[in-house]
């Protein structure tokens, strides 16, 4: 639907942050200014008032006369949003424990239900936003807003940036089970080896992403043997 709203650029920002996370767009693909700008029925200013400020928020890359790109994530930063989340999520499942309810274990047990549904179906980025899911309705049952939007931010430069299309089916069971062993040990209330699970859940898939970076640049170097590669 065509955005009409007196904050063009603002709802232009969350449409657009929205559509790209849940349409799959991959490292090195080129947003189209004109393809958007018809889609949601704006002007060129807002459009790109809002890519710049996606840009700033580091899930797309600005180049003078190239326009707007989704840039593939460095290992620093792959490994600075894993060493935030180590520090946060058990910090937040714990807290989560003495919260959880009926209805919110039902809730999380759909959820995990959805993924291994998933599982049988070809790739989608769905499958990454229920994971994605599944995390942050930890966070927001632990109550702490400002967290939860930090969560949210890097969870999302994850998925734009990170080559999740790869994850595998092996590590995709892995998940899944971790995430019930986390759902368990919320319905027991056992804030402390719930922390724990999610510190190993949160490691392990720190080490897939950062071994799968590490893959592409060692992929691209025998390709490119002078090319630089940025860490």
């Amino acid at each position: 639907m065509p955005i009409k709203s007196k904050n063009i650029s603002e709802q232009a920002y969350l449409h657009i942050r929205d559509s790209l996370l849940k349409s799959g767009v991959y490292v090195g693909q080129k947003i189209s200014h004109q393809e958007l700008g018809q889609k949601l029925g704006i002007s060129h200013t807002p459009l790109r008032e809002a890519l710049f400020r996606l840009s700033a928020e580091g899930l797309l890359r600005h180049e003078n006369y190239k326009g707007f790109s989704v840039a593939a994530i460095t290992l620093q930063e792959a490994q600075e949003i894993y060493e935030a989340r180590e520090i946060i999520e058990p910090y937040l499942v714990e807290k989560a424990c003495k919260q959880i309810t009926g209805a919110k274990l039902k809730a999380f047990h759909k959820i995990i239900k959805v993924y291994k549904q998933l599982m049988s179906e070809p790739y989608h980025r769905k499958r990454i936003l229920t994971d994605k899911k599944f995390h942050l309705e930890i966070a927001r049952m632990a109550g702490n807003n400002t967290l939860t939007q930090m969560l949210t931010q890097m969870y999302d430069k994850l998925i734009f940036k990170s080559p999740v299309e790869q994850i595998s089916p092996k590590r995709s069971k892995e998940a899944i089970k971790e995430h019930t062993e986390i759902l368990k040990t919320i319905e027991q209330k056992d804030g402390k080896k719930a922390a724990k699970i999610m510190r190993n859940h949160v490691r392990g898939q720190c080490e897939y992403v950062i071994q799968s970076i590490i893959a592409k640049q060692n992929n691209s170097r025998a390709i490119n043997p002078l090319a630089k590669i940025e860490t």
